[in-house]
C-alpha cells in the first residue's frame, strides 16, 4: 500500500509592531501557542516596523496605533503604498481618540482591528487569543492593494444620482475589510441621494463611534449611529451600534434589542435584512460585502424572497470572499458586483 503524505503548510510569519517589550512578548508567547504561527520579529515604533518588513519578509504584521518616532497609522499609509501586506491592528480601547484612529487605520488599509488581550479574565484572555491566532491565519493569505497613502480611488464620485424603481431602504451588510468598502460606498452618494441606509459592519467593542466619524468625513450625506426610536431620514446613514441588533419597524423607525439570536454578532445582519425586508418588500435594497462568516446571507434572502433587489461584492474586489459567497450559495443574489460598481448600482436604484 502506497503512503499518502499529506501537503505540509509553512507556518505563518508574524511581524509584532508595540512600543511596548512586554506586550510583544505576550503577543508572541499567545501567538506561538499555534504551530501554525511563527513569530519572526518584533518592533517598537512604525519606522522600526517598515525597516524589518524588507529585511524579514513577513506575511502578516500586527500594529499598534499610538507609538513614537512613527505611529502605526503613519506606517500602515507607507506599507500599503510601498510593500503592500496585510496588516491588523491590535491596540488598547482607552478613549474617543483611539476609535478614530482605529478607524483612520482601517481606511489606510489595515484589514481588521483587535483590541489588545488582557489578562484579567484566564477564560476571556483565552478566547480573545483563539480569535486572533485565527484570523491571523485567515488573513495571513488575503491579497491586499497598493494605492499611495492607502486613499481609495473612488471613480463614482461624478455619477449622478437618477430614478429607477424608487428604492427607499438600502440595508448593507460587512465585516473583515468592510470599513474601506464602506468608505468607498458613502463617499460617492451625492447630497441629495434619496433614501436611507442601514449597516450592520462587524467590528470590535469600542469602535463603532470612530467608524461613524471616519465614514462621515468627507462625506455629502450624513452618517450616524442607530437610536432606540429614530426616525428613518433619506440621505442619512445609519450605522448599528455595539451590543445591540438593530432592526426597523412598520412606522420606519429604528428599534434596538438586547435578545439572544444564534450567532456570535450582536449587532446581527441577518436581524436588520430581514426588517428591512418585511418593511420595505418590493422596495427594499439588499447589499452583502466582504467578510468572514455568514451572517447577512440568511437576510439577503429574505430581501430576495420580497422581491427587493439584492447585490454581493464580488470575489475578486473583497478581502475575504465569506458571507457574500454564503448569500450566493443560498440562491438569494441577484446580481454580483465589483465594489467600484456598486455606489452606481445604489443610485441608479434609488
Amino acid at each position: 500500500m502506497e503512503a499518502h503524505n499529506e501537503p505540509v503548510t509553512d507556518p505563518v510569519k508574524v511581524l509584532v509592531s508595540d512600543d511596548s517589550p512586554t506586550v510583544c512578548l505576550m503577543l508572541t508567547r499567545m501567538l506561538e501557542a499555534d504551530p501554525g504561527i511563527v513569530v519572526i520579529g518584533t518592533a517598537a515604533n512604525g519606522r522600526d516596523a517598515i525597516d524589518k518588513i524588507s529585511r524579514l519578509k513577513p506575511d502578516l504584521v500586527t500594529m499598534d496605533v499610538n507609538m513614537p518616532v512613527m505611529d502605526g497609522i503613519e506606517a500602515i499609509e507607507y506599507i500599503m503604498a510601498y510593500c503592500p501586506l496585510p496588516v491588523i491592528v491590535i491596540s488598547s480601547v482607552v478613549d474617543a481618540e483611539f476609535t478614530t484612529n482605529a478607524a483612520r487605520a482601517l481606511g489606510a488599509g489595515a484589514v481588521d482591528v483587535l483590541s489588545k488581550p488582557t489578562p484579567d479574565s484566564l477564560e476571556d484572555f483565552e478566547d480573545i487569543a483563539e480569535e486572533l491566532r485565527e484570523k491571523i491565519k485567515l488573513l495571513s493569505r488575503v491579497r491586499v492593494i497598493t494605492h499611495p497613502r492607502a486613499r481609495l480611488l473612488d471613480d463614482e464620485r461624478e455619477q449622478k444620482a437618477r430614478t429607477n424603481a424608487g428604492r427607499e431602504l438600502v440595508a448593507i451588510a460587512s465585516s473583515t475589510g468592510g470599513p474601506q468598502a464602506l468608505k468607498h460606498i458613502v463617499s460617492s452618494l451625492p447630497e441629495d441621494f434619496n433614501a436611507c441606509i442601514l449597516i450592520v459592519q462587524h467590528i470590535a467593542v469600542g469602535f463603532t463611534d470612530g467608524l461613524i466619524e471616519w465614514l462621515g468625513f468627507g462625506s455629502k450625506i450624513k452618517v450616524v449611529k442607530g437610536r432606540d426610536g429614530m426616525a428613518l431620514n433619506p440621505g442619512e446613514v445609519v450605522i448599528a451600534p455595539d451590543g445591540l441588533h438593530m432592526m426597523v419597524t412598520n412606522n420606519n423607525r429604528i428599534r434596538l434589542q438586547d435578545r439572544y439570536v444564534p450567532g456570535p454578532h450582536m449587532p446581527s445582519a441577518d436581524v436588520l435584512l430581514e426588517s428591512v425586508a418585511e418593511v420595505g418588500g418590493k422596495k427594499s435594497m439588499g447589499i452583502i460585502l466582504t467578510g468572514m462568516g455568514h451572517d447577512g446571507a440568511a437576510g439577503i434572502k429574505a430581501i430576495h424572497d420580497k422581491g427587493g433587489l439584492t447585490i454581493a461584492q464580488d470575489e475578486e474586489t473583497s478581502v475575504v470572499y465569506g458571507m457574500a459567497k454564503e448569500a450566493v450559495k443560498l440562491g438569494a443574489v441577484d446580481k454580483i458586483a465589483p465594489l467600484t460598481d456598486i455606489s452606481r448600482m445604489i443610485m441608479e436604484q434609488v
